[in-house]
């Protein structure tokens, strides 16, 4: 990750001032928990629940967004460090897979990004990155710690803070059982707030990255989102579906963790936290007495839908069983259904 010496300066100019009004409120971030900020202001993150007690109009851990102005309360025996001492990157927790529980970090679900199938509300492009720096030394990529500007200003409703999410239209993927195109992969760029607007444009901190922000790519407005359980029951239904393209566009296979997108969607009934398996096929082998018998199909990896359109799927490679990875291309047989409890 690259960051020039004008950014740089900024950032932290901007993380030292926060830490300063921090001493008794603190405005949560992107990617920000209750459980963050007590280790950050108080060196446990135990004490969550005291923040959480100090703002009564917070009615959950969960509810926490972006924006939001937390009171800090002051703790008796709890170390308070000094403004110097306060850095203000917040992590994303390793995905787990806990039954009843979201299998992911809000951050990895805002940036698995979807096939466009249907045209995407998009309200303004990106016309310019690393805006900070002089003409000679930008470059074409912007990163977390970068600035941008896009073409909606304060005429078109926008203010300073505003989040929004930016999306890079990617390669058109066809319908391996049709041969008819289901739409351009749209991955997410990264999340940007406001902090400058004319009339007519806005210019944006990067607050996070997934990949390279880049004049062209589009902006929308920034939905926070829901978590997903992992719920479900065994299920008789056949359904398959096809690997159609992954989330890391240089890479040829998908490991644990790792993004991929596929052929069906709403209209074939699926839903987030449904689960498909993917199998290594038996072939036919000759028995003892001369007979020939089939193999065993050996499952090889599990996916979880995260986010579903019409005629397409996002999902995660939440297992590997083997060392096989997927691929496009590979065929996927729906094991788990979500429980309809567990739907949101």
């Amino acid at each position: 990750m690259r960051f020039n010496a004008v950014a740089l300066l900024g950032v932290l100019a901007l993380a030292a001032s926060t830490a300063t009004a921090a001493v008794s409120s603190y405005v949560v971030g992107y990617g920000d928990t209750l459980s963050d900020i007590a280790l950050q202001f108080y060196g446990d993150a135990e004490y969550w629940d005291e923040i959480l007690a100090a703002n009564t109009w917070l009615s959950s851990p969960e509810a926490l967004q972006p924006g939001m102005q937390l009171i800090l309360p002051d703790i008796a025996g709890a170390y308070r460090p000094s403004s110097s001492e306060v850095y203000t990157q917040t992590y994303v927790q390793a995905p787990t897979l806990l039954a009843t529980a979201p299998i992911l970090s809000r951050i990895r679900l805002e940036e698995a990004g979807f096939i466009g199938v249907d045209p995407v509300p998009a309200i303004a492009r990106i016309v310019g990155v690393n805006v900070e720096e002089p003409a000679d030394l930008a470059n074409d990529d912007a990163y977390a710690g970068d600035l941008v500007e896009f073409d909606l200003g304060s005429a078109g409703g926008v203010t300073e803070g505003e989040i929004f999410r930016i999306l890079s239209p990617g390669e058109t993927v066809v319908n391996p059982e049709t041969g008819s195109e289901l739409g351009p992969v749209m991955r997410v760029a990264g999340i940007c707030r406001v902090v400058g607007v004319t009339s007519s444009t806005s210019v944006a901190l990067l607050e996070q990255s997934s990949q390279a922000t880049r004049a062209g790519d589009l902006v929308e407005a920034y939905v926070p989102a829901v978590g997903i359980p992992v719920n479900n029951s065994p299920t008789a239904d056949d359904i398959s579906v096809w690997v159609v393209a992954l989330q890391d566009s240089d890479a040829v296979d998908a490991y644990a963790f790792d993004v991929i997108y596929l052929n069906r969607g709403s209209e074939s009934g699926l839903r987030s936290g449904d689960v498909f398996q993917a199998f290594k096929y038996g072939t036919t082998a000759t028995g003892l007495e001369g007979d020939i018998v089939e193999t065993a199909d050996i499952p090889i990896a599990e996916v979880v839908i995260l986010s579903v359109q019409r005629t397409t799927c996002s999902a995660i490679a939440s297992l590997n069983r083997t060392s096989d990875l997927l691929v496009v291309g590979d065929r996927l047989h729906l094991s788990r259904r979500q429980a309809a409890s567990a739907t949101r």
